[in-house]
C-alpha cells in the first residue's frame, strides 16, 4: 500500500503531526511518497522495515524515507507514536541549507532508516515542540509554515546530530577538565591566573592549545562564561548591572557593556526589559501540557 501526501494534506483535521495508536492501522504494510518522522511517545513495538525488525520502544525517533517499506507487530497495549508527514521537497531544501558538513546520505542511503533513541526529557521536549506546532497552525495560521520547518529542523539536528571527523585531533584530556573547571564561577571570576594555576602550564601553552582546539583565545573564553553568568542574572534579579558586571569578574563597566552587547545584541538594561517582557503567546505555549494536544492521525 502507498501513502500519498495529498490524502492527508487536503484534509483540514489532518494537522502538520499526528497521534497513531490504533493497532489495525499500525500493523498495515505501506510506503509513502513523503519522508515521515516519528516519535515514540509510550509503549513497545516491533518496527518491521525493508525486510528487518527495529525494536521500538519510549524516545525511540524513526527517519523513514519515501522508498521505506514498514508497519509494526508485538505492539504493546500503551504503544503510541507521533508523526510527522514531510514533503520531498522541504527535507532536500533542509539538507542543502545545513550543507555537506551534515553529511545528508548518512540519513538518505543506509539500507535501515535511520534510528535515535533520546532521553525521558528530550522526549517531552520534542512532544512539546509538536504541541506548539499544532497550536501554531490553529491560531496562527500565516507564521504555521515556518515553525513546522523550524521544529522539523530542531528535531533532524538534535536527534542525529553532525558527527566529529574522527581524523581531526581531539582536544587534549587537560584542556577538556580545564574549560569545565572555568565554567564555574569561582574560577572564571579570577581569569587567566586561575586558569593558570588549575593545570600547571604557561601562559603562552594555554593559549596556544585555546586557539588551536577552541577557535577562541583564554580570555574569549573566560568572558564567554562570565557574560552567560551575567545575563541570567540580569534576566532573573533585579540586582544593578554594575554590581552583576563586578561580581561575574569584569572591572570595567563600558567593556562589560561593549562585550554584552556584541555578544547578545542587546545592552544589558534592554535584556532585562525584554526577558522580562512575555508576550501572551509565550505564555501560552508555556501552559501546554505534555499530552492530549496532538490530534489523532487520520485513518487509513
Amino acid at each position: 500500500m502507498k501513502l500519498r501526501l495529498s490524502r492527508f494534506t487536503g484534509d483540514p483535521s489532518h494537522e502538520y503531526a499526528s497521534r497513531i495508536g490504533e493497532r489495525k492501522q499500525l500493523r498495515i504494510r505501506h510506503s509513502h511518497d513523503y519522508f515521515e518522522l516519528f516519535l515514540v511517545d509510550r509503549g513497545t513495538a516491533h518496527h518491521l522495515v525493508n525486510g528487518s525488525v527495529q525494536r521500538l520502544k519510549p524516545g525511540s525517533v524513526v527517519f523513514i524515507r519515501p522508498e521505506d517499506t514498514h508497519s509494526y507487530e508485538e505492539i504493546s497495549e500503551d504503544f503510541e507514536i507521533i508523526n510527522m508527514l514531510i514533503p520531498g521537497e522541504t527535507i532536500h531544501a533542509l539538507f542543502q541549507y545545513l550543507g555537506d558538513g551534515f553529511d545528508p546520505e548518512r540519513l538518505l542511503t543506509p539500507p535501515l532508516p535511520p534510528l535515535a533513541q533520546v532521553a525521558q526529557t528530550e522526549r517531552e521536549a520534542i512532544v512539546q515542540d509538536l504541541e506548539q506546532l499544532i497550536l501554531a497552525r490553529r491560531i496562527h495560521r500565516d507564521g504555521s509554515d515556518s515553525m513546522f520547518r523550524v521544529t522539523l529542523l530542531h528535531i533532524i539536528v538534535s536527534c542525529f546530530p553532525i558527527l566529529p571527523d574522527q581524523r581531526k585531533t581531539e582536544i587534549p584530556i587537560w584542556l577538556h577538565w580545564l574549560v569545565l573547571e572555568m565554567m564555574k564561577k569561582e574560577n572564571f571570576t579570577g581569569g587567566l591566573p586561575v586558569m593558570q594555576r588549575l593545570v600547571g602550564k604557561s601562559e603562552e601553552h594555554i593559549s596556544r592549545s585555546c586557539r588551536k582546539y577552541l577557535h577562541k583565545s583564554p580570555t574569549e573564553l573566560i568572558n564567554d562564561f562570565r557574560l552567560e553568568h551575567a545575563a541570567r542574572s540580569i534576566a532573573s534579579t533585579n540586582e544593578k548591572i554594575v554590581d552583576i558586571s563586578q561580581d561575574v569578574g569584569f572591572e570595567s563597566l563600558s567593556h562589560f557593556y561593549h562585550l554584552f552587547k556584541k555578544a547578545y545584541g542587546v545592552s544589558p538594561l534592554e535584556f532585562r526589559r525584554a526577558s522580562k517582557d512575555k508576550s501572551t503567546e509565550v505564555l501560552l505555549f508555556g501552559a501546554l501540557p505534555l499530552a492530549g494536544r496532538i490530534p489523532k492521525g487520520q485513518a487509513l
